[in-house]
């Protein structure tokens, strides 16, 4: 039992790393973004690695070594302090830098985004939708990727905007092809 006590620690460090660690990288670094480029000393990328490494190396020590709990726990504590420290050079020094120099490409924006045809959209391309982006209403000439004619009122999903001109596709269309009811 005692060893079960003295090695349980690392071992949830380590899982509680691991699982903080998808999460950090689930959500991205947009938060980092939006502080201008900024990287907080703490935050989920390096506090999953610096509990990740330490349970991964205090657990070993403390279940097949003979230090005792205290010498094993500051060797972790250092360890884990150390992949922390190069977590955060990563993010500070590569990660958030690439990342503030990508460029969107604005064709794509609205990608995936939902509207519905106010007119018909014909073969010859011409059509309009309607869709809704942070509360407003807007409107955009429109047409089919497939020079498909949709009708008045069909749901449809932006592909991309080209030259004012919104590239779209039938949502049932769409529902199909990802086996989803429409």
């Amino acid at each position: 039992m005692t060893e079960f006590v003295t090695v349980s620690p690392f071992l949830i460090a380590l899982l509680v790393g691991l699982v903080l660690g998808v999460t950090a990288m689930l959500r991205g670094i947009d938060r980092h973004l939006q502080r201008k480029g900024r990287v907080a000393l703490l935050n989920a990328p390096t506090i999953a690695a610096f509990a990740t490494v330490a349970g991964a190396v205090g657990y070993p020590l403390a279940r097949y070594s003979p230090l005792g709990l205290a010498m094993v726990s500051t060797i972790a504590a250092a360890s884990g302090l150390a992949g922390a420290m190069g977590m955060f050079g990563l993010l500070a020094g590569w990660i958030v830098p690439s990342a503030a120099r990508d460029i969107e490409d604005v064709r794509f924006a609205l990608q995936g985004h939902f509207g519905r045809v106010t007119e018909e959209i014909d073969p010859t391309g011409s059509g309009q939708i309607s869709y809704e982006q942070g509360g407003t209403r807007h409107a955009l000439p429109a047409c089919g990727l497939d020079g498909q004619r949709i009708e008045s009122g069909v749901d449809v999903v932006i592909e991309r905007i080209e030259d004012g001109v919104a590239h779209v596709a039938p949502w049932s269309t769409i529902a199909k092809e990802l086996e989803l009811p429409a």
